[in-house]
């Protein structure tokens, strides 16, 4: 893609890259907000449900206890989770959430693998399987596999190795794909881009599978709404809304804090945090469009709506954001040769099968 860039596009391009890592290593960016060391977190509210639930106490009243109990929000109602995590981990214990988590990681990185055969060389489908392996390691931990926003990511990575690597297969892209949404609702950035690109390129038949998709899970949160609705008390808490408006910085803090960047240094995160966004743009054709798109779709609305103590939304882009940096090398040539105004030398072309 970046190849394709006319020589003063390339150039503004390099300038605009030049100056977000600049910021990047050089900003102040508002701190995230966590729960105190010691305190209760998200993950405890999750596995208390849980617990509740295969007791045999229903769903929506052991979380609204649960949410009351810890001054958690009850309203509006979808600050109350999808039922569909703590049922399966009601149903099997986390023990077995945890075996499905390692099989899905197992899948989406082997998806990453083959997916990207004819499209990269080997070096970066290693580098992407190392990618994809180390973000989808975060949602089998037993710390963290509690948190929907992983598993969303973890659906959207299979279904995206198919968009890159089978497109034309795209049943089983439909199905990781409403498999992440009836988890959590953050997957329907994904879902609606699906659906855009079907409707565009007239596949009509995929265009109404999507649409289906949509409409059962919108019958699937009006059902979950209902049952909100029946355990709501006078006082309960109003969620505090999604307006923040934090900027670049807080889909970068985002990725950090929910990926195996946060370790680092803050300027050398905010920096890594952001390269991935720069190696995706070395995808061509379709791929590429509906990579980039899906990306800074899911930065703007981090951007735009998340709070500081929302970070965890970053989850829902690991662990196939990270294959990013596998493209990194890639995307430096293409924008070098694009300055020197240069085609990209064929048997370089032919070697990394960049066509």
């Amino acid at each position: 893609m970046l190849a394709r860039l006319p020589r003063p596009a390339a150039i503004l391009f390099a300038l605009l890259l030049l100056a977000l890592s600049v910021w990047c290593l050089t900003t102040q960016p508002p701190p995230i907000k966590v729960a105190k060391k010691g305190g209760y977190t998200d993950v405890h509210l999750y596995h208390d449900i849980a617990a509740k639930v295969a007791a045999g106490e229903p769903y929506h009243r052991a979380a609204a206890e649960m949410h009351r109990a810890h001054h958690y929000p009850l309203k509006p109602f979808f600050t109350m989770r999808l039922p569909t995590l703590a049922e399966m981990a009601a149903a099997i214990g986390w023990g077995g959430v945890q075996k499905v988590a390692y099989v899905l990681a197992f899948i989406a990185t082997m998806a990453w693998v083959v997916a990207t055969e004819d499209r990269l060389h080997w070096t970066e489908r290693v580098l992407a399987a190392v990618g994809v392996g180390s973000g989808a390691g975060m949602v089998s931990s037993t710390g963290l596999m509690a948190l929907h926003e992983y598993w969303g990511g973890l659906c959207i990575a299979i279904a995206l190795a198919g968009v890159v690597g089978w497109p034309q297969k795209w049943g089983w892209i439909v199905l990781a794909a409403a498999a992440g949404l009836m988890i959590r609702e953050l997957t329907a950035p994904f879902v609606l881009l699906a659906l855009a690109f079907a409707l565009y390129e007239r596949q009509w038949r995929q265009a109404a599978t999507w649409v289906a998709v949509l409409a059962v899970f919108g019958v699937y949160m009006g059902i979950h709404a209902h049952y909100v609705a029946a355990e709501i008390r006078p006082g309960d808490i109003d969620s505090p809304g999604w307006h923040a408006v934090q900027g670049f910085s807080a889909f970068l803090k985002a990725v950090i804090f929910t990926s195996t960047l946060q370790p680092l240094p803050r300027p050398i995160a905010m920096l890594a945090a952001m390269l991935p966004l720069f190696g995706w743009a070395a995808l061509t054709g379709r791929a590429g469009l509906f990579c980039v798109a899906l990306w800074l779709g899911y930065a703007a609305m981090i951007a735009l709506f998340s709070r500081a103590d929302t970070f965890y939304w970053g989850a829902i882009v690991l662990p196939s954001y990270f294959v990013g940096f596998a493209l990194l090398p890639r995307a430096f040539w293409q924008l070098a040769e694009a300055i020197r105004g240069e085609a990209i030398p064929v048997p370089f072309a032919e070697r990394l099968r960049l066509n």
